[in-house]
């Protein structure tokens, strides 16, 4: 079985068949909370997926974001070197409030983890049966840790063994509800973000700089399908160790598609990536573009823990779409939370119209 681009570009242009008037008639979820996990862009601010829409009015959503990566990245020219080969663990402990009826507040904190790992063999077998590119994979032991990359000369950062769990760089965020979906409308957005470098910068958890993100979100439905795009624009203040070879600006994207299964759980297709963070050493895997091809499920439980709220979840792995970009080769995500009423309004998430009309009663 072969790759296709095609393939997703079409199932997920399907889902975007967007501005229906008919009224939704099945629950939504949203995108897989995905980022890229390149353990150098895990060190700055970049887009992770989500939906336009907002937490209604007093409540509050707690979550864990469970990201674990196999990573392998080796390559060499005249001018530099890179080798990046290890396992990446990150979980992301999130907590959102709607703090009125169209604004929404949240914090991430990211506990972060490296080491050589012991999915090295699964992933070549993995690439085997699917026909994805194993990028020299097979010509060096399993399970090893690098993490190194040489340029112009010198060495720009060396981290000679694995980082037990670390504190990452923290995120604040904030998003507003511009319209809401109904039958008219999709729902749409704006959303900000600013990262506190609170890791550490020697352990290769923190760009040691902050970074700020603006964008928009935008979500809309037809029965069982259901779209979301994001686009965001990045600015980062940098990391010193290798500022000649960084950007201070990106622009990134994410579009899925959603098919409603079953009243509690649906399907995600997910593509997700944008302008290169990295440049100025002639290697792909360094310069290149990432890009993300994600696959998962996302789902609610109402009600599983009676007056303390509903259960969400989701689980999903994410593929590099070639095997040039910075983007890592596998990533399986998994997150759980819960998401309750501190006033027990009991107003479903997403429910813009019903909102609307019961304020103008």
């Amino acid at each position: 079985m072969k790759f296709r681009l095609s393939n997703v570009v079409a199932i997920i242009a399907i889902s975007l068949a967007a501005f229906s008037a008919d009224a939704r008639e099945y629950a939504s979820f949203g995108p897989i909370s995905a980022r890229n996990q390149n353990p150098v862009y895990i060190q700055n601010l970049t887009l992770i997926a989500r939906r336009a829409e907002v937490l209604p009015e007093g409540t509050m959503e707690l979550r864990i974001d469970s990201a674990y990566s196999n990573l392998f990245e080796k390559s060499q020219n005249a001018n530099a070197s890179e080798n990046l080969d290890m396992e990446l663990w990150r979980l992301g402990i999130n907590m959102d409030y709607g703090l009125t009826r169209d604004l929404e507040v949240g914090i991430e904190i990211p506990l972060i983890e490296t080491w050589g790992g012991f999915l090295d063999g699964f992933v070549q077998k993995f690439h085997k049966l699917f026909g994805f590119p194993n990028a020299g994979r097979e010509l060096v032991p399993n399970n090893e840790f690098h993490y190194r990359m040489d340029a112009g000369g010198g060495t720009l950062f060396d981290y000679p063994s694995s980082t037990p769990f670390g504190l990452g760089d923290i995120t604040l965020r904030v998003k507003n509800r511009l319209t809401g979906e109904d039958s008219d409308w999709p729902a749409l957005s704006w959303f900000g973000e600013i990262k506190l470098p609170t890791g550490s910068k020697s352990h290769g958890l923190s760009s040691g700089s902050p970074d700020f993100g603006v964008g928009l979100a935008l979500d809309t439905s037809w029965k069982r399908l259901h779209g979301y795009v994001n686009v965001g624009y990045y600015v980062n203040g940098g990391n010193s160790a290798f500022e000649s070879y960084m950007r201070n600006q990106a622009f990134e994207f994410m579009v899925a598609g959603e098919l409603t299964l079953l009243p509690t759980w649906s399907m995600i297709v997910q593509l997700q990536g944008g302008t290169p963070l990295l440049t100025g050493t002639g290697l792909d895997s360094w310069d290149g573009v990432p890009m993300d091809l994600v696959v998962g499920f996302r789902g609610k439980e109402r009600d599983l823990f009676g007056e303390w709220g509903d259960l969400i979840w989701q689980a999903g792995f994410a593929e590099d779409i070639t095997s040039k970009g910075p983007s890592v080769d596998f990533t399986a995500y998994m997150s759980l939370g819960v998401r309750f009423d501190l006033f027990s309004r009991n107003k479903a998430a997403g429910d813009w119209l019903a909102s609307t009309l019961q304020s103008t009663r």
